[in-house]
């Protein structure tokens, strides 16, 4: 037994010695394991975060959406194990146009910070959560558009508008509702409280107290209105009485004029007086067609409607029969109609025509028809200039012509004038 018990304990002390022998090993292992690493550092350098990002980015241009390009930016350096101090630094070299500029205008402790570099260019384009949040309450569905991309960019404004700077759900809420009471005050209590730029639910109802009760104490103060100056020399003398103004006439009541339209059945069309007396020598006429027919037509600007007579355009058969017309005498009466085609040079349109058995001429073309007022000045012009020449001519023509006057000069050629007999008495 006692031989067990010795040997037992010198394969215990043999296993100390052994574990002992292992443990400086593999210290002696670690030494030299972290030398050959401080060695391997200092001959091949590190890759640079920098030579990376060019291999795998490309400049900014104009179609690329900043939001995105941004994110596959922080995509990339995310991925590369890339500085975050350094990533504006990195990211430099691809801004472009308006991003460019705001890299430069920035100061350079800010330039360095990514974070404030990303919220300044998104401001600077239109992507601040304040435009997003105009923009979100301005957004309306649009037609020619996927429903799937409004979905996506719906969502990418309540993004920028609500989770700007990873709020919690109750800082969400109550962005929710400043916004709605903010869009909710009257006007001008609005631009008071929007000049604070209130963030907070607090912060916009000290505002809105404090603008109500500026509003309050301004309503109660009087105005100061300056001392009203008199001139003396329009003051009234003592002892005389001023002028009493004249009471206003009363306003004559309304009366319904002839051609007023009845208020049963369908309204009458004015028609000029050559339904009722010939029309002047001197009114204007053109050559127009009807129906492709050439046609005289008399210009009146005074009529609504286009008349013509039986001989030119005839009733049709079935359909409305008759229109009324009124004249400007106040006679009202049904004639038939028709529609047909009028054209002449400003052009050639459709329109419904009054047919009259007693017109005094072929046709009276009216202001229904579209081209009516080119037609009538490019008539009148002509007829102005003409006018205008005949007369300077007439005072060309009556110009008096210079009289000669006689001299006492001997020369040759010219008068001598005689000497006027006396007179006896």
């Amino acid at each position: 037994m006692e031989d067990i018990v010795r040997r037992l304990a010198e394969v215990v002390v043999r296993q100390q010695r052994f574990s002992e022998q292992l443990a400086q090993r593999q210290e002696q292992t670690d030494q030299v394991v972290g030398l050959l690493r401080e060695s391997a550092a200092a001959r091949v350098p590190l890759p640079d975060a920098r030579s990376t990002a060019h291999q795998l980015m490309t400049k900014l241009t104009a179609q690329d959406d900043i939001e995105a390009y941004l994110h596959t930016f922080e995509v990339i350096a995310t991925r590369e194990a890339c500085d975050k101090a350094e990533w504006a630094k990195i990211l430099a070299p691809f801004l472009t146009g308006e991003a460019q500029r705001v890299y430069v205008a920035l100061l350079s402790p800010a330039s360095v910070d990514y974070d404030a570099l990303k919220r300044e260019i998104l401001a600077r384009l239109g992507l601040s959560p304040i435009s997003a949040a105009q923009q979100f309450h301005q957004w309306s569905y649009e037609d020619q558009v996927l429903v799937r991309a409004q979905a996506a960019r719906l969502s990418r404004l309540v993004q920028l508008w609500l989770l700007a700077g990873e709020p919690s759900a109750s800082q969400v809420a109550e962005r929710v509702v400043v916004d709605r009471l903010l869009r909710a005050l009257p006007r001008r209590c609005r631009t008071t409280v929007g000049m604070k730029g209130p963030t907070t639910l607090r912060e916009v109802v000290e505002a809105v107290e404090l603008a109500e009760a500026s509003a309050a104490r301004d309503t109660g103060e009087r105005a100061w209105a300056p001392p009203r100056r008199v001139n003396p020399a329009w003051r009234p003398q003592e002892g005389t009485s001023r002028p009493v103004p004249r009471p206003a006439a009363a306003t004559p009541p309304d009366e319904p004029m002839p051609t007023e339209p009845s208020s049963h059945g369908p309204p009458a069309w004015l028609a000029g007086c050559a339904v009722h007396q010939a029309v002047p020598s001197g009114a204007p006429r053109r050559t127009v067609r009807v129906e492709g027919r050439p046609v005289t037509a008399t210009l009146d600007s005074g009529s609504s409607v286009t008349l013509v007579q039986p001989g030119i355009v005839q009733p049709r058969a079935g359909g409305r029969s008759s229109i009324p017309i009124t004249c400007v005498h106040g006679d009202t009466r049904n004639v038939p109609s028709r529609q047909v085609t009028v054209a002449a040079g400003p052009g050639s349109w459709t329109l419904e025509i009054v047919i009259v058995d007693d017109l005094p001429v072929p046709m009276l073309l009216g202001r229904d028809w579209p081209g009516f007022d080119q037609l009538l000045a490019s008539t009148v012009r002509p007829a102005s200039r003409e006018l205008r020449g005949r007369k300077a001519r007439s005072r060309k023509e009556r110009r008096p012509r210079p009289v000669l006057l006689a001299t006492e000069s001997e020369k040759e050629g010219e008068p001598r004038p005689k000497p006027s007999p006396k007179n006896s008495s």
